[in-house]
Parts: structure tokens; sequence; C-alpha cells
């Protein structure tokens, strides 16, 4: 950008810096609303993360505690054995999509369907249990995951968004209007001489 002061003080040059001035006080508009969106969208994921952590923490609580009875009545050692034969979890369904140029983590995944760790003669009913408890966990946490996500990236949005902002409010209108004050000043100044040089000449004349 040209330096300010360097500007020449001409009608043309004052008649850009007001359509500058126009369409920067337009963006200023726009990202202040997008602010306000992106706020209000925050407040309600974090009020919704909230929510969702408890409710997945007072479960993985009781899974926790399940585990520790399950490992107590059979080798962990025997434990790994078994689950290292169990075929691998398909990939989560869904990705990133793009909301007010952020994106978001839209992922999900349904409860999976759980074959037998092992013959009923290897092992007891405790770890099929915690298994089954962690499967109907697995959507939630998925959600959860999500919700923090989408926090995180909404907060770095709204930093950049805030710094916009405050560019705009702070430098870039302040110092349009500042030069546009200067010309139009320069402009009034010249005027007087265009006169007075016309008065002049006519006195000259008579």
């Amino acid at each position: 950008m040209q330096a300010r002061h360097n500007l020449p003080a001409t009608k043309a040059e004052l008649v850009r810096l007001r359509q500058e001035i126009a369409v920067s006080q337009e963006g200023l508009e726009l990202l202040e609303h997008k602010r306000d969106i992106l706020m209000g969208e925050g407040l309600q994921l974090l009020k919704t993360a909230k929510q969702l952590r408890l409710q997945v923490t007072q479960r993985w609580g009781h899974i926790e505690k399940n585990w520790q009875d399950a490992v107590e009545h059979q080798n962990p050692a025997s434990l790994k054995k078994l689950a290292e034969g169990l075929p691998v979890m398909p990939p989560l369904e869904g990705g990133m999509q793009r909301w007010m140029s952020v994106k978001m983590a839209n992922f999900s995944c349904k409860v999976p369907r759980l074959g037998l760790l092992g013959a009923v003669s290897e092992l007891d009913l405790r770890p099929e249990q915690v298994r089954g408890a962690l499967a109907q966990l697995l959507p939630e946490l998925v959600e959860l995951m999500n919700t923090e996500t989408n926090i995180r990236r909404i907060a770095i949005a709204l930093k950049q968004c805030h710094r916009q902002v405050n560019a705009l409010t702070q430098v870039v209108i302040p110092e349009l209007e500042q030069e546009k004050v200067r010309i139009e000043q320069r402009l009034e100044e010249k005027e007087r001489e265009a006169i007075f040089q016309v008065k002049l000449l006519k006195a000259r004349m008579l």
C-alpha cells in the first residue's frame, strides 16, 4: 500500500479513499457479524461438551471399575493374547466440513457388533461385559471428540477475527479517515487559492 501521506491531494484520490473507507466499513460489519456467530456457536458447544463429558465420565468410571474387577479374576496376559486376535474396527464415518471458514470435525460411528473375545472356557463374562459397555460408549466418545475439537477450532477462528476487527477499527479505518480529512483540507486550500487568484486577476484588469 502506498504511504498515506504521499498520496496526491486530488479529487480522484479523494473519491478513491471514500470508496476504500466504505469497503473497509462493510468488511468490518461482516467481521463483527461473523464474530458474533462464532461466539454464539462456541458457547453452545461449550454447554454441549460439558454435558457430554459429564455423561461419558460417569459411564467411564463404571467401565473402569468393572475392568479392574475383570483383571482380578483373569490373567491380563491371556486377555491381551485373546484381544490381539480380534479384527480391526472399521474407520469412523464422516470427516471434516467447512462452516464459517472453519474446518469442523463431523465424524460418527455406530455401536460396533462384537464377536466373542474367546471361547467360554477361556474367560468369564466380565471382560465381555466391559467390551460391550465400551462399544455402547463409543458413539458418545466420538461426539465428544467432535465437540471439543470444534471448540478449539472456533476459538482459533475467534482470535483471528478479533485481530482483523482490531486492525480495521484501530489502524486501517482511522488512517483512511485521517488521510481523507487531509486531502479535503488541501483541496479546500487549493480552491481558496484559486478564488483569490481569480479575484486578484479581475482587480488587475479593472
